[in-house]
């Protein structure tokens, strides 16, 4: 039987969260009941007053009976509680009954013996024994920890023999302390009652918390699972749709190659054409990848010091011919004196480029300007300001969703996917930049970046561009085991008069080694039937130690990439063009050479992500 309220613990709570309330109360009750149980040697001095009182009415045999039993019932009250501790939490009500039982034990004795006070112990000693037993009576509200029927159990039998036997006493100190303990009773079991619904309140308010933590969990165990889930759909769609577009990417350039040579008009115009329309989509494509990175932690950085007002002119020369075509100006405001910023300068111009790309495509006219100034609380200040439509206040935090769009419904494609400020924020949070935007229907937006300052770099620390390969001719080895992107590999490599051979496996690829030909550099994909790129470039290896190699893959995944920046790998992500293929393989060949970075232990070549080098155009509009 459950020792429950009789308010309603929970108001319009069902009746299962009712029963759980009720079972959790029971078991606190219990657990404090069996402590104060276990405590009951406590009253050994007041049995040892009554013996006392009880001696000097005459009584010293019963008394002295009385006393044993009264002692070993309390032992045996102590053993019996703590089995009851052991009892599993469900068994809360039945052991509630038990607990029960043990409380009228404790007062029954109590009562008992003082029959016999009444009748032969003196008033001053029964008026002891009464206050005495009175006060353990009051104290007794919190040991039964609001279990009323416990409290009856133990004062209930203790409340009649003193009402009684004051009655029968007479007297105005009889019939005072009569009504005293009679009133003193109903107080006590209102103390009781209380005292169960504070415990009720705490375990319901208990619950409620348990729930909305679990709430709150599920909540963020969905989020994360989304969130992995549109990593794995990113990296997923990624790679599907680079698959295709490889070969065509690498014909499209050997195409444009062959028509610029046979100074064929309308042929390069085509293939020029073709060539756009293929940059657009893989700088799309790549934008999905730099989700699936930035969610991956596979972006390294490299942090130094930079010039913030070179780093902004930079960026404005990029984009300087997009605005000029809208017929809007990219102004970069005059600094006063260098300013000098802690950051990765690659990561940091994305940034601005997408800031500066969406300004581009949304601003109608005027232009963007964009100023470097030291900022008030410390550090530097960038801002890309723009004289656009602006954005409406209940819009401005969720153009940092991705795929989310102001004012495009149709999903008009030159607007991008919707990724931009999303790589924006990521990126910004990569880099510990604070970022801030202001904007204003009417009235343009406003990008605030704050980032650390830094003590000027000396000269000689600024890094030069890699030199071009133009009239490198080199022989490279290429392994893939899909047939036409093999081939569009190779013709564009011959075509540059470099000496190219395919295979479509590490055992083709040895058989190639094993017919004289000896390459200088290894361009290998990375998904191969029954192996991966890694498999070939470690057998390859064994044969030609240190032979540098470019892996291409279009594996985006964020496992994947993982995986190679563990590696060491010099990666290309499909799809990839002709003379990107041509530059990597030149720059993986110059590593080589004394100067640049030592080979690795396992893919020999230190990592060159190179989405990091598409045209920063490809920013994708909020």
């Amino acid at each position: 039987m459950a020792f429950t309220s009789p308010e309603s613990p929970a108001g319009g709570a069902s009746a299962e969260l009712q029963a759980r309330i009720a079972q959790r109360t029971d078991a606190r009750c219990l657990a404090q009941m069996l402590v104060f149980l276990r405590r009951s040697y406590v009253f050994m001095p007041a049995g040892l007053i009554v013996l006392y009182l009880g001696v000097q009415a005459g009584e010293p045999v019963w008394l002295g009976v009385w006393f044993a039993a009264w002692s070993l019932n309390l032992a045996l009250i102590y053993r019996e509680a703590g089995h009851l501790q052991s009892a599993p939490p469900e068994a809360a009500s039945a052991s509630l009954e038990r607990a029960t039982v043990l409380w009228l034990r404790t007062g029954l004795l109590p009562a008992a013996i003082f029959l016999l006070l009444f009748v032969r112990a003196s008033e001053n000693a029964l008026l002891l024994a009464t206050l005495m037993v009175s006060m353990g009576a009051g104290s007794a509200v919190l040991a039964v920890s609001g279990v009323v029927r416990a409290y009856l159990a133990y004062a209930g039998p203790i409340t009649v023999v003193l009402t009684v036997g004051w009655l029968w006493r007479g007297g105005p100190l009889g019939y005072f302390l009569a009504l005293f303990v009679a009133v003193l009773f109903p107080f006590a079991i209102s103390g009781v009652r209380l005292h169960r619904q504070a415990l009720v309140d705490l375990v319901t308010l208990l619950e409620q918390n348990e729930a909305l933590t679990q709430s709150a969990a599920q909540a963020r165990d969905r989020a994360e699972a989304a969130s992995a889930a549109k990593t794995r759909f990113f990296a997923a769609a990624s790679h599907d749709l680079r698959q295709p577009l490889h070969a065509l990417s690498i014909n499209a350039t050997t195409l444009d190659l062959v028509a610029r040579r046979a100074e064929d008009p309308v042929l390069r115009n085509i293939s020029q054409g073709i060539v756009s329309a293929l940059r657009q989509g893989r700088a799309l494509l790549d934008a999905l990848l730099d989700v699936s990175r930035l969610d991956a932690h596979a972006v390294t950085t490299h942090l130094a010091a930079h010039e913030a007002q070179a780093v902004l002119a930079a960026v404005r020369d990029e984009y300087m011919a997009q605005a000029s075509e809208r017929g809007l100006h990219i102004e970069l405001a005059p600094g006063a004196t260098p300013l000098w910023v802690h950051t990765d300068v690659d990561q940091l111009m994305r940034i601005l480029g997408n800031l500066v790309d969406n300004a581009v495509k949304f601003t109608r006219q005027g232009g963007v300007q964009l100023s470097v100034q030291r900022a008030p609380q410390g550090g530097v200040l960038i801002r890309v300001s723009d004289s656009g439509p602006g954005i409406a206040a209940a819009e401005q935090e969720r153009v940092f969703e991705e795929f989310y769009q102001v004012g495009n419904p149709a999903r008009d494609r030159s607007q991008g996917l919707g990724l931009g400020l999303a790589i924006v924020r990521r990126t910004a949070l990569l880099l510990g930049i604070e970022l801030q935007m202001f904007s204003e229907l009417g009235r343009g937006t406003v990008f605030e970046l704050r980032l650390p300052a830094a003590v000027a770099a000396p000269a000689s620390s600024a890094a030069d561009p890699a030199a071009r390969p133009d009239g490198l001719a080199l022989s490279v080895l290429v392994v893939d085991d899909e047939p036409e992107a093999l081939m569009s590999m190779c013709t564009y490599l011959q075509q540059l008069g470099w000496a190219a051979t395919g295979a479509a496996s590490s055992d083709g690829a040895l058989r190639v080694l094993a017919g004289g030909f000896v390459p200088q550099v290894l361009a290998v994909d990375y998904r191969l039937q029954g192996e991966t790129g890694l498999d070939v470039i470690a057998r390859l290896r064994r044969q030609i130690p240190g032979l540098p190699a470019v892996l291409v893959t279009g594996d985006t995944s964020p496992a994947r990439l993982r995986e190679f920046l563990s590696c060491a790998a010099l990666v290309l992500h499909k799809p990839v063009d002709g003379q990107e293929l041509a530059d990597a393989l030149a720059e993986a060949v110059r590593a080589q050479q004394p100067g640049h970075l030592a080979q690795g232990q396992v893919c020999g070549d230190r990592i060159v992500d190179e989405t990091a080098r598409a045209p920063r155009s490809a920013g994708e509009a909020a």
